[in-house]
């Protein structure tokens, strides 16, 4: 049974949702600390009050679109939904470059091995004490009213790791959280959204 995908997790692994003190993203080229504001964060809340209203309408209700910028995604992440995260997650920053994008997190692997119960996830918590930054680029296919994340490439700090270990250190930051989610599975969107399309600097959002 495709599991639905909470708002906060939506939002934190899409519009941003699997969201806070922001970090700037690290990878072969430094990128520079996002942009944030309350007044962004506000502006986020506001267009996500218009989803669910949208998706509380009687049908026919006809179609919505709503654009939310980068600068409104991280604001919202960081002011909103940041004291949501398990422990393990320390913050999550979203670059929207077109087609690809680009996730930064800070991870606290202590939390995270005391969090598991797998071994695999448990050796690798071992392995990397600590805070780390995990550097991910990839794509987040929204469409059919399902979405999830195809990992391209990732940067441990600033070494590489083979995909195998960035995807099971993102499924169990992922799986930590409340309601539990993978954020490599196909999840059911909420609010009726029917896809999201990826633009440099934005989203849209089609309801």
């Amino acid at each position: 049974m495709m599991r639905r995908l909470p708002l906060g997790c939506f939002t934190a692994v899409l519009i941003a949702g699997s969201a806070a003190v922001l970090i700037p993203a690290r990878s072969e080229t430094a990128q520079p600390s996002p942009k944030i504001s309350r007044k962004s964060s506000q502006s986020c809340a506001r267009k996500v009050q218009k989803l669910e209203d949208f998706a509380a309408k009687k049908q026919p209700r006809g179609r919505q679109t709503i654009r939310f910028s980068e600068e409104e995604v991280n604001s919202f992440l960081a002011y909103d939904l940041s004291s949501d995260y398990h422990p393990c997650l320390k913050s999550l920053v979203f670059k929207m470059e077109g087609g690809p994008v680009q996730a930064s997190a800070l991870i606290d692997f202590d939390q995270l091995a005391m969090a598991s119960k797998q071994f695999l996830t448990r050796l690798i918590a071992g392995m990397f004490r600590g805070q780390h930054t995990l550097t991910m680029r990839g794509k987040i296919i929204a469409q059919e009213g399902k979405a999830h994340f195809e990992l391209e490439r990732a940067v441990f700090d600033e070494t590489g790791l083979p995909n195998v270990l960035v995807e099971e250190i993102i499924s169990t930051v992922g799986n930590r959280q409340k309601p539990p989610f993978d954020p490599l599975q196909p999840s059911e969107m909420p609010y009726g959204i029917e896809k999201v399309v990826f633009y440099q600097g934005y989203i849209v959002v089609h309801q």
